[in-house]
């Protein structure tokens, strides 16, 4: 199956639509085969314990995300769990990498950055936060710190004919606690963005700390592609 391409619906609903994103059909196993982090890329005894037990889980986590949000995609290797660069300690954190397809546009471009990455981390991280809390042996482990979310979008300006294209990030690490208590609304957004680990990137270029203004947004969790069904066997 194709990865399905966006257009001005999503432009409307943020003001930053999809652009081409099409890849080879796959089956979601095949999808899902190439998302999760192998379990020779760990290097320490706690890192490669969790992948042991949790691989074919995680596996079934990411069919279900990579049928579920087909204008979506997910980064290679990149669903499993990691850990903050640069922290003491081997705290494990249950991690996804979206990829989010960006047309330009001029409401979107206009944005300061921290304000881009706000509304991505709004939209998509809450989102996904959502669907990792639900695999519910995975985020149950002791050794689960907490969730890792990443999104990477297109950088306005980078996609004009001979500019070089350029991804902006956001890097967010939440501990258990905060992240759940967050979901079941018992903590309010500002003290949620005040309590979580938040990293920004423009391209390879680490920007640092950031601190995010967080808001509701039910696009993801709402929005339905026009004659889409999910593959055989992948509840949404």
């Amino acid at each position: 199956m194709a990865r399905w391409v966006v257009g001005a619906l999503l432009a409307v609903a943020l003001g930053a639509g999809a652009g081409p994103a099409l890849a080879a059909p796959q089956t979601p196993a095949e999808a899902a085969g190439e998302k999760v982090i192998p379990l020779e890329r760990y290097t320490t005894p706690k890192g490669q314990a969790l992948a042991r037990v949790h691989q074919q889980r995680l596996q079934r986590y990411a069919e279900q995300v990579w049928g579920c949000l087909p204008w979506l995609d997910l980064q290679k290797q990149s669903i499993g769990f990691q850990r903050p660069k640069g922290v003491p300690g081997d705290d494990r954190y249950f991690s996804t990498w979206i990829l989010i397809p960006q047309a330009e546009n001029k409401q979107f471009s206009a944005l300061p950055q921290s304000r881009r990455m706000s509304a991505m981390f709004s939209r998509y991280g809450v989102d996904m936060m959502r669907r990792m809390a639900d695999v519910h042996d995975v985020l149950a482990d002791s050794n689960v710190h907490g969730f890792s979310v990443v999104l990477s979008w297109l950088k306005p300006g980078t996609s004009r004919p001979g500019v070089q294209p350029v991804n902006e990030s956001v890097a967010a690490f939440i501990d258990k606690a905060t992240g759940l208590d967050y979901l079941e609304r018992r903590i309010p957004h500002a003290e949620f963005a005040r309590r979580i680990r938040v990293m920004g990137f423009d391209g390879q270029t680490d920007l640092g700390p950031q601190t995010l203004d967080i808001w509701d947004d039910d696009f993801a969790a709402t929005f339905k592609l026009p004659n889409y069904e999910p593959p055989a066997g992948i509840s949404c």
